[in-house]
Parts: structure tokens; sequence; C-alpha cells
């Protein structure tokens, strides 16, 4: 019986007060701030300038750290004995969840009572969808199991690859899903590489090479789409390459979503090598392209319509929990190694480049897992 003067509240209805109670303040909420010392006096991971080089350029290759500090300093150490021209970091330097698996909707997220709870990889995972409150629930009840925010923030990050900073070897970070669930991340990361929020996505040239890091956003079910067919990203990207060819330098493209990958836990992403490899790629002189977010190593020889062929390798062994092959690989997969840390190694030389698999425990670098060439000709702009 209720209570006379008054209806009692339904649980649904406490939810909903809470989440308006709870969503303003969530923009910030819990987010730790990126330490002024790596801003000033220049942004720690803003691109370099283009530069001149002489002889074969020596680049390390890792990504997926997940804010796994002890394991990226492991990496990080191996890396720097290597003595590297430069590093790139194929993206997640941060452990972040998008909570109740929602976009980023400046903390209004949390007063949506209900959200299709769809991830390409897990299908089943569709069945949490009649969770009322999902970021609610996640933020308040869930995060002690499924922490949603780095505690570090990217400050650990920073820290594990001073090394290399000392070292001499600039950086080339390119940008993950887990570094852009929450708006504050991307924000803070544009601070960090003096960009825009908006456009995460950049070239260097160095020496015969111009290195282009590309932004492939979330894969996140309602997010904003960071690289939509036709956009300015896309249409960028054409232009850089073209550019490139007319200046004749080789081309290596960076992004952190594998368009190919034989990943049991996160497999290719159709709409990438709709968007870049048929639709890009294809028509320009790229000679290799890496990609994290395939916790393993990976490298894919594929064919375009003209015969050429070109290399894909994923490399996401820096410390976040490790996949598994498929029971399937995909076509062109030439290896798959799984269960081990590692960092890929390239000698880059004016017509080739030498990629070995370099894998890393307690003990330091072991020896290669995986060797390959890419052959570089000299031949006329494609059109």
């Amino acid at each position: 019986m209720r209570p006379r003067g008054g209806a009692a509240l339904r649980p649904s209805s406490l939810l909903f007060v809470a989440a308006l109670i709870f969503a303003p303040g969530c923009k910030s909420w819990h987010h730790l701030p990126t330490h002024q010392h790596w801003l000033e006096p220049a942004p720690a991971l803003a691109p370099p300038p283009s530069t001149g080089h002489a002889g074969a350029l020596r680049v390390a290759v890792y990504g997926d750290t997940r804010g796994n500090r002890p394991v990226h300093r492991e990496v990080v150490a191996a890396i720097s004995e290597q003595k590297p021209d430069l590093v790139i970091f194929t993206g997640d330097a941060i452990e972040c969840l998008p909570v109740g698996h929602l976009p980023d909707y400046s903390g209004w997220q949390y007063a949506i009572p209900l959200w299709p709870q769809i991830d390409r990889n897990h299908p089943w995972a569709l069945l949490a969808s009649i969770v009322p409150f999902p970021a609610l629930l996640h933020d308040s009840v869930g995060s002690p199991i499924a922490r949603p925010r780095d505690p570090d923030g990217f400050n650990g990050f920073l820290e594990d690859t001073e090394l290399l900073r000392r070292g001499g070897a600039p950086l080339l970070f390119v940008p993950g899903n887990h570094d852009l669930y929450h708006r504050w991340d991307r924000e803070a990361l544009a601070r960090l590489q003096a960009l825009s929020p908006d456009r995460l996505w950049y070239a260097v040239d160095v020496g015969d090479y111009r290195f282009v890091v590309l932004d492939t956003g979330t894969d996140l079910f309602g997010d904003g789409d960071a690289i939509p067919a036709g956009g300015a990203q896309i249409q960028w990207l054409d232009e850089v390459l073209a550019d490139a060819e007319k200046r004749n330098l080789r081309s290596v493209v960076t992004f952190h979503l594998p368009p190919f990958s034989s990943a049991r836990e996160d497999g290719s992403v159709p709409w990438l090598r709709e968007r870049l490899v048929t639709g890009v790629f294809d028509r320009h002189r790229v000679s290799l392209v890496l990609n994290g977010h395939a916790h393993a190593y990976e490298r894919v020889e594929r064919s375009d319509p003209s015969g050429r062929e070109m290399t894909y390798v994923i490399t996401g062994g820096g410390g976040a929990p490790l996949f598994h092959e498929a029971s399937e690989r995909v076509a062109g997969s030439k290896i798959f190694i799984e269960g081990v840390r590692h960092f890929v190694l390239l000698e880059l030389a004016r017509d080739e480049i030498v990629g070995r698999m370099i894998p890393v425990a307690a003990g330091g670098a072991g020896k290669p897992q995986d060797s390959f060439k890419v052959n570089i000709p000299e031949a006329a702009p494609i059109n």
C-alpha cells in the first residue's frame, strides 16, 4: 500500500533522476589532467618537422599498451637498445572504456534509459540491451570490474616513453579507439599533438619516406565517423599520397583499426577495407601499411587489381591482453603470432624495406620470429 500524500518512486524513475543529477558533471569527472610539463615548452606528442635523412632509416613500430606500464617499459627499453631514428606507436595508449558501451555525449549518455549493445565482433552482446541506464550503472556499479577511465591518463604513457625522447627518436602517435572513447581524452590528445581534436591526422617526411598517420575513430555504434567515405580525411589522404608520388617519396601509412585481421577477438574492419584499401590505396603507390588494435602480430600480403602487391603489418603486442588466432585466417595472411609481446623493427632504404618482428620478455629482446622484405621499384605515378 502506498503511503498517503504522495506516490512511490519506481526504481526506473529513481535511476532517471540520478542520471539527470549525474550527467552535467560527468564531462570531466575522474579524468586525470595532463601534467603541464608534457605541454611546455612544446607538446610532447607533436608531430616532428619534416627532415632529410642520409642512408637507411631505422624505425621501431609497436602499439596497444592499454595502460600496462610494466610491460610497456620493457618494450620501450628493448626498442631503445636498437637506437631507432623514428618510433611509430599504432594506438591505444590508455585503458579507457565507453561507459555502458555508449558514445560520449558530454555527460548526457547517463540519462539514456536504453541503448543497443552492438559489438561488431561479439553479436551476443546485444542481449545486454535490456539493461536500463547502462552508462549510469557502468560508472556507478560496474567501474570496479570494467574501469571506464585510465587512472594515469596520458601521463603514464608519456613517462614510460621518456627514454625514447631522451634518445632523440621522434614518436609518431596514432590515435586508437581506447584513446578516443571520451571527448576529454580526444581533446587531451589533441593538445599533446598540437592538432585540432577533429583533425588528428598528419603526414611527416623523413628522408625518402612520407609517413601518413590517420584517425580511424572508435568503431563504436552511434559514435561520430572519424573517416567517412568521401570526407575530409579521405580527400586529404588521396592528395597527400598523390603529392608523395610527384616528389618520388615512398609512402608508409599507419592507422589503428586493421582492414585485414585474423585475430579471433578483433577481426578485419570491412568498412575501412572499402574506404581505404579499394577506395584509395589501390590507386597509389603505398609501400607499407601499419596497424594495431589486434593484440598480436600478423603480416598480410594483398595484390591490387593490377597485380601490385602490398604488405599490411599488425603490431599490437605492447602490453594489452593478448589475442588468439581465429579458426580461419584472412586471405593473404602469411604469418600470425599470438601470445607474444613484441615490436617491429624496420630498415627503410630507397629501394626496399626490411622488417623484423622482435619478441620482448623480462630479459629483453629475443630473436626475430618473422622477417620480411618489401621491394620498392622506381615507377611512374599510378593514375
